[in-house]
């Protein structure tokens, strides 16, 4: 019999006992679940990558036949109870590591693709002092500045009879905020006619490689090798990832090089501050600080956008509710080139409540968050979860669950004055615990300065844009809008002035 016969045999063997393993011997045997799913990761892999990204459509249809708590895959358990989410995604002490398969090579050695928990620790700490509200409050002039930006392009566009594709206008403004104050200058997109949409294509790219990189994570390896032409041919997705990670490797390089600049200088970058720290030497390598950078920079740029633009279009398509937030605005901003202050902001009620809807209504990120208690046993229900299973669960779900929120997909601030007032514990945006969205501070700064401003200082209405162009319909971890969508298109109508002049 030939070595090739016999390696064959054993392989079959090995895939027998294995699956016969998973099926009647592994700790989740007994968890509820499709028997193709607990035998194989090729479930998984066929609708994530053969169907791309709606594994996660699958998740909420298992649930509808096997109830709260779903074994979808060998390894892992999904579950759908809101109740739970400070069970899991635990704050304090509880040890929360993360899963290094979901990781995969999406997020390096950044802080948000550290696994384990300590460790997480160690990075985070020496990242939070740049994103608490504190310093975000100190950031504000920056913020503002970039916003006055993007307001002066959308004047410009009504001067010429042009219209605005939001989504990569709020990129450019988002990366433009994230890269000055991480590189000590911005990446320049907002002084740039159709402000370099090729910046969105790279980003949204990146992000979609996420998709191939988890099972096929030698992928980037082979690709970051061929001339670009041949991998972007090959993946154009994990080509994109390609060119977003060189480009970020310039400015972290261009920012370790400069070690003579004053350390008094007036703002100090994140990554002045991550070189001059005191974490130990591997925790500032060339090649952490890229993978930090990366991460830093693309979802300091999508997300935050994304919501922005999915805001717009929400506002501007329910004249009820874009009269109500106008009429609060005017009340409260008598002169459009005066914004209050990012916190003040936060106290209007209505654009409050707006704000807090689109987060709810658009449930951006559609990724299922895997945690691992490496030393507790979790209790869900009659379940018992042995430590170290990897367990996850979704927002998306939850914000647009109609037992918490009736006609879910209907967008209505209002509901926050109603019978839904108690229930923002629900609306989790930027998850929970010690894992929790390091950006959080930043993020809603830019939200309510944008919206502020933009809806303040203009009128706006929608161009060739339906609800089409909102709808998730895939899952990259943030979700994936229809490949043919011609985005959220708005042109301005008119330039506010004052309230007495109206």
């Amino acid at each position: 019999m030939s070595l090739f016969v016999l390696l064959a045999v054993a392989l079959v063997l090995y895939s027998v006992c294995l699956t016969i393993y998973r099926l009647l011997f592994h700790p989740l045997a007994r968890f509820p679940g499709p028997r193709l799913a607990a035998a194989t990761w090729c479930y998984e892999f066929y609708f994530e990558v053969v169907l791309h990204g709606q594994f996660y459509k699958e998740i909420e249809r298992l649930h509808s036949i096997y109830g709260p708590i779903v074994r979808i895959n060998p390894t892992e358990v999904h579950v759908k109870d809101p109740n739970w989410y400070d069970e899991l995604y635990a704050a304090g002490g509880r040890k929360r590591d993360k899963s290094d398969w979901y990781n995969a090579r999406t997020g390096g050695e950044s802080v948000f693709s550290t696994v384990g928990h300590d460790h997480h620790r160690v990075r985070r700490t020496a990242l939070n002092q740049y994103f608490s509200k504190a310093s975000i409050v100190k950031l504000e002039d920056l913020i503002q500045d970039k916003v006055d930006r993007l307001a002066d392009a959308f004047r410009a566009s009504m001067a010429k009879g042009e219209s605005i594709e939001t989504h990569t206008a709020f990129i450019a403004m988002t990366l433009d905020v994230i890269s000055h104050y991480a590189f000590g200058k911005p990446f320049g997109l907002l002084d740039i006619p159709g402000f370099s949409p090729e910046w969105k294509h790279d980003l949204l790219g990146a992000v979609e490689s996420g998709i191939v990189v988890r099972y096929l994570p030698w992928i980037i390896d082979i690709l970051v090798k061929m001339p670009l032409w041949l991998a972007v041919w090959m993946n154009p997705a994990v080509a994109h990832f390609a060119k977003f990670q060189k480009d970020i490797e310039n400015q972290v390089n261009a920012t370790l090089g400069a070690i003579d600049e004053p350390k008094a200088s007036i703002h100090r970058t994140i990554f002045q501050e991550l070189r001059d720290s005191d974490l130990p030497p591997q925790e500032k390598s060339v090649t952490r600080l890229i993978d930090e950078g990366i991460i830093l920079i693309g979802a300091g740029g999508d997300t935050t956008a994304h919501t922005l633009a999915a805001l717009t279009f929400y506002v501007l398509n329910n004249p009820p509710v874009l009269k109500k937030l106008t009429d609060e605005l005017y009340t409260a901003i008598p002169d459009p080139t005066h914004l209050p202050k990012w916190q003040k902001l936060e106290q209007l009620p209505y654009l409050r409540a707006t704000i807090l809807e689109t987060h709810r209504i658009q449930a951006i990120i559609t990724a299922r968050l895997i945690r691992v208690a490496p030393n507790d046993t979790l209790q869900f229900k009659q379940w018992t979860i042995p430590a170290g299973t990897p367990v996850s669960m979704s927002t998306h779900f939850t914000h647009r669950d109609p037992s918490l929120f009736p006609e879910p997909m209907r967008f209505d601030p209002d509901r926050w004055f109603g019978a839904a007032k108690g229930m923002e514990k629900y609306v989790v945006p930027f998850s929970k615990g010690t894992r929790g969205c390091i950006g959080m501070n930043l993020a809603s700064a830019q939200i309510y300065l944008a919206t502020a401003t933009l809806f303040r200082r203009f009128e706006l209405e929608l161009h060739d844009t339906t609800d089409r162009d909102v709808e998730i319909v895939w899952d990259g971890f943030a979700g994936g809008l229809r490949k043919d969508s011609k985005g959220i298109n708005v042109k301005v109508k008119s330039v506010e002035g004052s309230k007495l002049e109206t």
